[in-house]
């Protein structure tokens, strides 16, 4: 007999074992992401025979729209969605998606995102009614390629300003990453889960970050991948000025080779490639205004940005 509903706090247990054979995180990191972020009311649970077989996290989003940022719909970002070895390949992930887009569109939810693991999973998304509707660029750049950017020819070196990088509290990260991203459509996130954001980055051996050069701010999100490579996921600073940016943080961190992402439109001078990053489905077919539910308007400039990916 099969059933699906909200955790209780007794399942958590259940829950730390699947999530170690699914994604093979070490008892560490498992301990120190269920105490930090397990909420039993956003996690999704499959029982067969009153097992939990499968599971899900909603975490808590915001799809804001408009020049000023004055839309915003309600929405949830399904995150570690994983199924016990022994019941894999019975459709079992893929019921408890659906179940838990009918429960987000009851507390009135209006829309689910996700972030495929791999590039042939947004096919699979697809087919269960998915959009691919966010997009970023992405670019490996070493330290001597970062060195080179923006001087002459490409810009007046007197007219760029040296930004100086110091750690951020969360709500500071948050209110300049809500500023900078203002007029894009983009997902906003709740204090909480920067702050989350900010433990990761934190243990990984770096932070959340804040650039600021006289009255102009950036923020940046980095986590350490090995001693010489970091991941920003997420650099956000004025475009003409991304340059700079990535300068003044490899100023700050001593890695070797750094792959950035930032909105899809920026970036231009660090190369890379755009790519889709996440996916999205409403949890009805009513209208959003006058946006039909299938034209898929965000696709070229729709940033998600943060993913815990």
């Amino acid at each position: 007999m099969k059933e699906m509903r909200p955790a209780l706090w007794s399942d958590m247990e259940r829950l730390k074992a699947i999530w170690k054979l699914c994604f093979g995180d070490g008892d560490s990191f498992i301990d120190f992401y269920f105490a930090r972020r397990f909420h039993p009311e956003q996690v999704a649970v499959y029982l067969v025979d009153q097992v939990i077989t499968a599971m899900l996290t909603m975490i808590p989003i915001q799809y804001v729209d408009g020049p000023e940022g004055q839309k915003t719909r309600q929405g949830a970002m399904l995150y570690a969605i994983a199924t016990h070895p022994d019941f894999q390949r019975r459709g079992m992930a893929s019921e408890l998606m659906e179940w838990a887009r009918s429960y987000l569109g009851s507390r009135q939810a209006e829309l689910c995102v996700l972030v495929p693991a791999e590039e042939k999973l947004f096919g699979f998304y697809e087919r269960q009614g998915y959009q691919a509707e966010f997009t970023l660029r992405e670019a490996v750049l070493n330290r001597d390629e970062i060195r080179v950017m923006g001087e002459p020819p490409y810009t007046k070196m007197e007219e760029t300003p040296d930004f100086a990088v110091a750690a951020a509290l969360p709500q500071t990260y948050n209110s300049i990453r809500n500023q900078l991203l203002r007029g894009t459509p983009y997902i906003a996130y709740g204090e909480e889960e920067v702050a989350y954001q900010k433990q990761v980055s934190r243990l990984s051996g770096a932070d959340l970050y804040e650039l600021s050069s006289g009255g102009v701010q950036g923020c940046a999100a980095v986590e350490c991948l090995t001693e010489d490579k970091v991941l920003v996921k997420e650099l956000l600073v004025p475009e003409t000025l991304i340059a700079q940016g990535l300068k003044a943080l490899a100023q700050t961190i001593p890695a070797q080779e750094f792959i950035i992402r930032t909105p899809a439109p920026w970036g231009q001078e660090m190369g890379g490639q755009i790519r889709s990053f996440g996916m999205l489905k409403r949890t009805s077919c009513r209208e959003w205004g006058a946006v039909a539910p299938d034209d898929g308007v965000w696709g070229k400039t729709a940033y998600l940005g943060l993913a815990f990916d």
